[in-house]
């Protein structure tokens, strides 16, 4: 056929009529035949196993790059630790606790409980944004200075509990033999992974660190940063208790507790010691792990060899128990890469590894690890804890507490956010033409943010097949290449008897939607779309309507949000490509204007059109339809059951977003740019109020800048909708 002897790129210097140009044609001319199933469903199956693939290649690619990066000065000490102090900043910085200072006040103890032999106290350790750290502290009743050890339980007890001092319980031996040794024994007080608090009703189940983590991440603040920064301020604590030695402090801890014990130990160069129990692996798939470890660009920062080499030449000691998730092989890789960090600074016995520990002696084995790692006595003599239990109403109270001060922290974090976002960027007071600067700030911080799925050097290799001959347009099934291993499919509407070249416009489905929805192929039915992509090709536009992967179960959305986070970029990063592709073969095709290509999208198109846009400065005119909101209300809100926070999505929680854009702040970068903003006043998807809050937010940033009529609110009596009337006359001004 006479299109496989024309190059692709000539088709520009074509004209072109349709119904001439493919009437006999079962593909678009210039394209391959599209050899792929008519079943979206199929088809979402193998873009999804694409997707996953290419995230996984990411991530094996950011491990690989980490390992080719780490290259640490083992010359000398000095030189070593140079080295590390770089990487410590950059850890500091990943967890959110950049400012790692010494408590705000003094300390207050509560004396629980006293005996001969050892006392028992509370303690509360305040911090700069009105939290306090909380412990239990268990000290010899001897007088003299003594080695501290701070033990970190798993996510899914208490301090209380872990040291047997409730109710009808009795302390664990190992406890005593601790005591018996002359150890000083701290245990944090963290957040635990259990959904028993009245809040956790009202997030429809969620647990009480994922609670935290859904309310701190978008403000810069991590769940693991949180206990880090609570443990070190354990350590600046016992540093200076009268019966403390602080050149003795050591670190333990279990499952989640070894991670903070791993962190703080690496971070804090004041710990001598850590024990470190079923927790140390190959993070590569820290994406399956509990969310509310979530950290953004982990795999980018360093694996937990690297936080092993940050530990030495200090002793740190890895613990694996029989029946451990961990697998050994697994496991194995990561110890070995850890090891030759301290085999290369000459200290190979200070790296310790202990497996196959029966799960019951899992805590007696970390306690005598760690006393023996900082030197303690042989025990002596006999040792009781004080009588006193704990009630469970009086555990519940401190529990309680502490988990309700970080809630409100991070609130008022959230609150402060707004004034924090506008101190940055300070669009409306900023002179007019100061704007192109600040805008060119912004894109970049932005760009740095979503991250880059690279397209450049791949072929489009359009292919695609003739789905139906209307009267008024023709409409294709087409796929094109995005990326290495990467394909976006879509529907390609093209009307009859274009004179010249056409504009065009770029249609985005939403949640669970498909491109059939909006072009109207083999629908049977109305949806919210209303078929608004044939209705566009029948006003004279070529349509392309891309499918997008935001599809049910939620859970597979998450993890690929949370593989995209590992390695330092958003989720939407690969719908910018998609849409990149896509732009680049409309300009492309000799019937469209290159320069008169839109983007309209419906609910999570709305999404779409919002945060692609400042990154593909070839769309001319943005509709955004049932998205545009009170971001920082949406994610972060309990009050209406359209917040984020009450659902299980994770793809709209980006590593501090409200410090730097909302939505306000993503039309923006647009400029000057025409954007609609679509809205049904009783559209579920938002509330009015905060429609209303981000457009006034908006419209003084519009006014501001003289946008006049380039930022436009369509506004109608509808519900989760495209409307199709004040949006299509605004594409007719822009684009026709």
């Amino acid at each position: 056929m006479i299109e496989k002897l024309l190059p692709y790129v000539a088709l520009v210097t074509l004209t072109w009529n349709a119904a001439q140009a493919t009437a006999t044609a079962d593909r678009l001319l210039g394209t391959e035949p599209l050899v792929l199933t008519s079943d979206v469903g199929e088809i979402v199956r193998i873009q999804l196993k694409q997707t996953f693939g290419y995230l996984e290649k990411r991530i094996a690619a950011a491990e690989e790059a980490c390992r080719e990066m780490w290259r640490p000065d083992y010359a000398s000490q000095a030189a070593y630790d140079h080295f590390m102090e770089g990487q410590r900043a950059r850890r500091r910085a990943m967890l959110g606790i950049e400012d790692l200072g010494p408590p705000s006040g003094p300390a207050e103890v509560e004396m629980l409980a006293a005996g001969k032999d050892c006392r028992v106290e509370r303690v509360a350790l305040p911090l700069a944004d009105g939290t306090f750290a909380r412990g239990l502290v268990i000290a010899p009743a001897s007088p003299g200075r003594r080695a501290a050890m701070i033990l970190c339980p798993d996510a899914d007890t208490w301090p209380e509990r872990f040291v047997g001092l409730m109710e009808g319980e009795a302390p664990p031996p190992w406890l005593t033999q601790l005591v018996r040794r002359g150890a000083v024994v701290y245990v944090p007080q963290s957040i635990e992974r259990i959904a028993d608090h009245p809040y956790c009703t009202v997030t429809r189940g969620k647990d009480r660190r994922m609670i935290l983590y859904r309310l701190a991440y978008p403000v810069g603040c991590t769940m693991p940063g949180l206990d880090v920064r609570e443990t070190v301020a354990a350590v600046d604590y016992l540093g200076r208790r009268g019966d403390v030695d602080p050149g003795r402090i050591g670190v333990a801890g279990i499952g989640q507790g070894g991670m903070t014990a791993l962190y703080v130990a690496g971070l804090d160069r004041r710990v001598q010691a850590a024990v470190v129990a079923d927790y140390f692996d190959r993070r590569d798939r820290c994406w399956a792990e509990p969310v509310d470890r979530r950290l953004p660009g982990q795999l980018v920062v360093g694996g937990d060899a690297e936080w092993a080499a940050l530990v030495a030449p200090r002793s740190l000691c890895v613990v694996a128990s029989q029946g451990s998730p961990i697998a050994a092989g697994r496991l194995a890789g990561e110890i070995a890469r850890a090891r030759r960090h301290y085999e290369a600074i000459r200290r190979p016995a200070e790296f310790v590894f202990q497996a196959k520990v029966p799960r019951p002696e899992l805590e007696a084995t970390v306690a005598s690890l760690l006393a023996d790692k900082l030197a303690l006595a042989p025990p002596a003599g006999e040792a009781a804890i004080p009588g006193r239990r704990m009630s469970k109403a009086e555990v519940e109270s401190v529990r309680n507490r502490h988990f309700e001060e970080r809630l409100q922290a991070l609130r008022q974090r959230i609150a402060d956010s707004e004034a924090h976002r506008e101190a940055r960027w300070k669009l409306t007071r900023r002179a007019p033409h100061e704007f192109p600067t600040v805008q060119k700030e912004m894109l970049a911080e932005y760009r740095r943010m979503v991250g880059e799925v690279a397209t450049g050097g791949v072929p489009l290799r359009p292919r695609s097949a003739l789905a139906l001959a209307a009267p008024k347009y023709r409409a294709y099934r087409v796929l094109l290449d995005v990326a290495q291993g990467l394909e976006v499919y879509g529907n390609l509407l093209v009307p009859e008897g274009i004179q010249g070249r056409a504009a065009a416009v770029v249609c985005q489905h939403g949640l669970s939607g498909t491109p059939e929805m909006i072009t109207g192929l083999g629908q049977k039915e109305d949806t919210p779309y209303h078929e608004f992509g044939r209705r566009l090709a029948e006003r004279g536009y070529v349509v392309f309507a891309p499918l997008v992967l935001h599809y049910h179960p939620v859970e597979w959305t998450n993890q690929q949000a949370r593989m995209a986070d590992a390695v330092g970029m958003m989720r939407v990063a690969l719908a910018v490509a998609q849409t990149r592709r896509v732009v680049d073969f409309l300009q492309g095709l000799p019937f469209v204007d290159r320069q008169r290509i839109g983007y309209y999208g419906l609910s999570y198109g709305g999404y779409s059109a919002l945060w692609i846009s400042p990154l593909e400065d070839r769309l001319a005119a943005v509709v955004v339809s049932g998205h545009f909101n009170d971001w920082r209300a949406k994610i972060t809100s309990d009050a209406t059951a359209t917040s984020y926070l009450l659902h299980p999505d994770e793809d709209f929680y980006t590593w501090d977003i409200l410090h730097r854009f909302t939505h306000v702040e993503l039309v923006a970068m647009d400029a000057p740019r025409p954007v609609c903003i679509e809205y049904g006043v009783r559209d579920g998807i938002t509330t009015p109020e905060w429609t209303a809050r981000a457009w006034k937010q908006l419209a003084a940033v519009r006014d501001h800048l003289g946008l006049g009529e380039r930022i436009v609110l369509a506004q109608f009596d509808g519900v989760h909708e495209v409307r199709c009337e004040e949006s299509f006359a605004f594409l007719d001004r822009f684009l026709r």
